[in-house]
């Protein structure tokens, strides 16, 4: 007569009891001496396991060639946080400062009260994550909604935002670096600015592989914290809480909240000071729909609702947290031990009489000098990685500041003494002018360590030429680099620039090899299946 080792009685169906029953056998060992004891029943090879948890599920969802409502769709009725999930650009880019599945997660647990990190996904990701949490209001809400400092709720050591730095330096935990120079790529006669930045890291022991991203602690513009400060009639001195204790106003409006974008938290807190009963309305409106301010940042609410004026503990506690920026590392530790170099581009515009400066890239940009502090850590690549075989072909398309990694790349794999072939394709506004890393890639190119550098500069013709023309117009060429096993890079912005490469790619794979759109189409996702084609987009 068979035993079991879970009482008949326990409350469980047959299936789940047999299962148990195998799972136990084998953790106490009993499968792994050959044969059972008399009387055990173990049913594990031959009853299946409980369903799958959903953090082992494939998600259909992180699709990011699929319309947010497409992906929504395919969500539906799964728990909130596989729907807040759908809502993302499902490009685990890290802008946020999460991957899109952590970031959700944070979002459903309550740990992360701010809805617009997801900068790819913009106004449509933010909406529809409002959307999916009105749907679901009490739904695993529990942690700690209202609080942008506090303390994660996970026993990961990082949150599952980014990887560990070698020595546990993280998002929570920076290394204080010091700059060493930041030099503007571009002539003087552009109309951009990106520059070319060099970190100490002294002693340390930080180290990176190429493909990996440098996550920035950035730091508020001062004239923009004295504007908000102005606006609320305030002196900055007063006391408020901060990440690890009580700060000034104007400390944690420089270091710790981000004054970008406006929180539900925030609109709430103005709609409960304002003394104008028009005002207190509207503000109340905006928090079923926000769609009016879109685009707005802190200083832009206060100046449209005057008599809002909150305490300054309620305003700074309103505010979302500041979150660190991620820039693709453009250099190789093998070529520049102890230092990491960033290529960054410049964000400013204006709106409404005033300029809108891009919070890390005008603070590396602008406001540092040599020698100045600057926080930062390691974010490891999800694969975006050179190949293991140092004699495989690598193809890279990066246009503007998607250069940064390809950098890296030819500078790892010349150190290296890699054999493979290297092919880059860049492009920007104008040649004289814009031309980012000239003399290094036209060097690369002399001594044979670039096979190719096909180039693309938009506005120096009567027609507009992109990366993906010089794709299709070398597209034999491109299919036999595919046919002999290169990898595929792509670097930059994920709205317009990625999608059009990838249409290219899969043009240039049917026209090699001779396949209809079904063929084309499998071609490709055997490329990225096999980890040979990989985009680091943002």
């Amino acid at each position: 007569m068979s035993i079991s080792l879970v009482p008949e009685s326990a409350p469980f169906t047959p299936e789940q009891r047999a299962w148990l029953n195998g799972f136990l056998a084998g953790w106490i060992g009993l499968e792994g001496t050959g044969e059972l004891p008399d009387g055990v029943m173990t049913a594990a090879s031959a009853i299946p396991p409980p369903q799958t948890r959903p953090e082992a599920e494939e998600f259909p969802w992180h699709d990011p060639t699929l319309p947010i409502a497409e992906r929504r769709a395919l969500a539906e009725g799964k728990p909130v946080e596989l729907r807040l999930m759908a809502a993302m650009a499902q490009l685990d880019c890290g802008a946020c400062g999460y991957l899109c599945k952590t970031y959700a997660e944070a979002i459903a647990s309550g740990e992360e009260t701010s809805l617009v990190l997801c900068s790819p996904g913009g106004a449509a990701t933010s909406k529809a994550l409002r959307s999916v949490l009105k749907e679901s209001p009490s739904e695993n809400r529990i942690g700690h909604a209202g609080r942008p400092d506090a303390p994660a709720a996970s026993s990961s050591p990082t949150n599952g935002r980014e990887s560990k730095a070698p020595i546990g330096y993280s998002r929570k935990n920076p290394y204080h670096a010091r700059l060493i120079r930041s030099v503007n790529l571009n002539g003087p006669a552009s109309d951009k600015r990106t520059h070319h930045v060099e970190i100490d890291l002294g002693d340390s022991g930080i180290s990176y592989r190429p493909g990996d991203a440098l996550g920035v602690s950035p730091t508020n513009c001062f004239e923009l914290v004295d504007e908000i400060l102005a606006a609320l009639r305030l002196s900055g001195e007063e006391p408020v809480v901060g990440p690890s204790g009580e700060v000034s106003l104007r400390e944690a409006l420089i270091r710790h909240r981000c004054l970008a974008r406006p929180t539900e938290e925030l609109i709430a807190a103005l709609a409960g000071s304002a003394s104008d009963f028009g005002e207190a309305a509207t503000l109340r409106s905006l928090l079923n729909d926000d769609t009016p301010i879109a685009g707005l940042d802190v200083l832009d609410l206060l100046l449209e609702f005057p008599t809002a004026r909150p305490g300054a503990a309620d305003f700074s506690a309103a505010l979302a947290g500041m979150t660190p920026r991620l820039y693709s590392i453009s250099s190789s530790l093998r070529r520049h031990p102890g230092q990491v170099h960033l290529t960054v581009g410049r964000v400013c515009s204006h709106r409404g009489g005033r300029p809108r400066k891009g919070v890390a890239s005008t603070m590396l940009v602008d406001r540092l000098a040599p020698g100045d502090e600057v926080r930062v850590f390691v974010r490891e690549s999800h694969g975006f990685a050179l190949p293991a075989d140092p004699t495989t072909p690598i193809v890279m398309i990066g246009p503007g500041t998607g250069i940064a990694p390809f950098r890296a790349f030819l500078q790892e794999r010349a150190a290296a003494g890699a054999t493979g072939r290297n092919w880059l394709f860049f492009g920007d506004r104008r040649r004289d002018t814009d031309f980012l890393y000239e003399a290094e890639l036209a060097e690369a190119l002399r001594v044979g360590q670039l096979a190719r550098l096909d180039l693309a500069f938009s506005r120096d013709g009567d027609r507009k030429v992109y990366v993906q023309h010089l794709m299709e117009e070398a597209s034999a060429e491109l299919f036999r680099w595919l046919e002999d096993g290169a990898y595929v890079y792509v670097c930059g912005d994920a709205k317009r620039m990625a999608a059009d490469v990838d249409a290219a790619l899969h043009r240039v794979i049917r026209r090699g090899g001779l396949l209809d759109e079904e063929g084309g189409r499998d071609y490709m996702n055997g490329l990225a299946s096999s980890g040979r084609y990989l985009r680091d987009v943002y």
